[in-house]
């Protein structure tokens, strides 16, 4: 597990900025942009991940795969390697096509034309490689570096409504930076190789079977924004719905990361045929999840009314009740990264992924179409809801054919009921009081010492063996 766990530490140390870049430029941003103008920046963002989705297929997926597939042959996996790159590079001309006609008639083409560089460096990204052979660290600090150059170019350069189109420039032109700099490490892993086209076509249809679940999956996430923005008549509920939507997102990170590391894994004994150990992988890493998720789910629904307010200012206050809505997308997002990003991603069935995706894209539609237009923001996040759980139900009916899985709802059981149990606590420590950081923060800490302290008396097992991993590293620092 030392793999596991020393890439789960560069993904968690990435994850912290991930974290504290939008806590540190969210509230700047609503006062500065306002939600008009960050309603046009999630416009552009939600339509363009459609867009790349669509041009790129599941070739990133793929990639990472087939590298957990062929690691053990340097040789194989070089040729595979800029194969796959010059794939992207002739999939990037198609998408880029689709992109100039649809920022022509989408009303916001100068914005469109200056987000253009991010969608290049998706084209150009290679860091699926360094995914596939378990050294999340190139990743991780590539990620961290693009966080921390766009924040800083956002203090700097973003001071008014007017500059929608600079933070829209600097978001792409950073992540352009921060893929091009991971290139240098490939010289660790992968040779000059000549590009065969003549294996374009084997992995096209290859990348096929995870584009059409990768797809519809990105339809059911970014299909909100986008119309919202087609049936309001306005841009500030995409801002509303958006910025609650990254505030639950943001806890959702550290444990969504473990699918991330566990994939290359359970693909690689999945080769072996190691059904056995892939089971026991599947259930720890459910363990953990659920261990964090369910009191962070309820954390979000008690502070919401607390937080928003003094967070984003009082222009957004509506974002409060979406972020309540919202929540529950800790477990159910959870949920399927234990079943479709580890499981059946590792083990190639994509059918399944496939039909699930399918499910919760079109039921995501259907009652987007009919809540909307009459709730607006409101009516998207209950059908992200519906959509999320649709899509968790059909994976686990089937993850549970094949993999024993009792042990996880048995266990997170109990989570629920400490969680609840602080729901109450965090509640009633805030309701009395007027909004500010200090109340928040006041709410966060009952809320950790109570689950805490239910676990302590209770004799959780997950609790003492977290608490005595970390006694024993910091242990071991203070000896050096």
């Amino acid at each position: 597990m030392s793999r596991i766990l020393k890439n789960y530490f560069y993904n968690i140390l990435y994850n912290m900025f991930v974290l504290l870049v939008p806590l540190i430029t969210a509230p700047y941003l609503a006062r500065v942009l306002g939600a008009e103008r960050l309603g046009i920046y999630s416009y552009v963002s939600s339509s363009t991940s459609v867009i790349m989705s669509v041009s790129l297929f599941g070739i990133y997926s793929y990639g990472n795969r087939q590298t957990a597939y062929m690691r053990d042959d340097g040789e194989e996996m070089s040729q595979m390697f800029w194969d796959i790159m010059g794939l992207r590079a002739v999939l990037g001309i198609f998408g880029t096509i689709v992109y100039i006609v649809y920022a022509r008639i989408s009303g916001f083409a100068i914005f469109f034309r200056l987000f253009y560089i991010y969608y290049l460096a998706n084209v150009f990204d290679c860091t699926w490689l360094f995914v596939g052979l378990e050294d999340m660290k190139i990743p991780a600090l590539k990620n961290m570096f693009a966080k921390i150059l766009s924040t800083l170019c956002i203090f700097l350069f973003v001071k008014s409504e007017q500059d929608i189109g600079r933070y829209i420039f600097l978001l792409s032109l950073s992540t352009m930076i921060a893929n091009i700099l991971a290139y240098p490490q490939l010289r660790k892993y992968i040779k000059v190789k000549k590009i065969q086209f003549k294996n374009f076509k084997k992995y096209l249809w290859g990348s096929v079977e995870l584009f059409l679940p990768s797809f519809v999956a990105t339809i059911y996430l970014q299909v909100d924004k986008v119309m919202i923005g087609w049936l309001t008549n306005g841009t500030s509920q995409i801002s509303y719905y958006d910025q609650a939507e990254k505030i639950v997102i943001i806890p959702l990170t550290f444990i969504t990361v473990l699918s991330t590391v566990m994939m290359p894994r359970i693909a690689n004994e999945f080769k072996r045929g190691n059904q056995t150990v892939i089971g026991g992988l599947l259930e720890k890493a459910a363990g953990y999840s659920m261990f964090l998720a369910l009191p962070m789910m309820f954390g979000l629904m008690g502070i919401a009314y607390k937080f928003i307010p003094w967070y984003l200012g009082r222009a957004f206050m509506a974002t409060a009740k979406a972020v309540v809505i919202l929540s529950p997308m800790v477990i159910s997002n959870t949920l399927i990264g234990i079943s479709g990003s580890q499981y059946f991603t590792a083990t190639n069935q994509m059918g399944i992924l496939l039909k699930s995706n399918a499910a919760g894209a079109v039921l995501n539609i259907a009652v987007n179409t009919i809540l909307i237009p009459r709730y607006g923001y409101i009516g998207a996040a209950i059908a992200t809801l519906f959509s999320n759980y649709t899509l968790v139900g059909i994976q686990f009916y089937y993850l549970n054919r094949q993999v024993r899985i009792r042990n996880i709802f048995i266990q997170s059981m109990r989570y629920f009921l400490y969680s609840l149990v602080m729901f109450i606590a965090v509640f009633l420590c805030g309701y009395i009081q007027s909004p500010g950081p200090i109340v928040t923060l006041e709410q966060i800490f009952v809320g950790c010492a109570v689950y805490c302290t239910i676990l302590f008396i209770k004799k959780d097992p997950l609790f003492f063996e977290i608490y005595y991993l970390v006694k024993k590293y910091l242990k071991r620092r203070i000896l050096k």
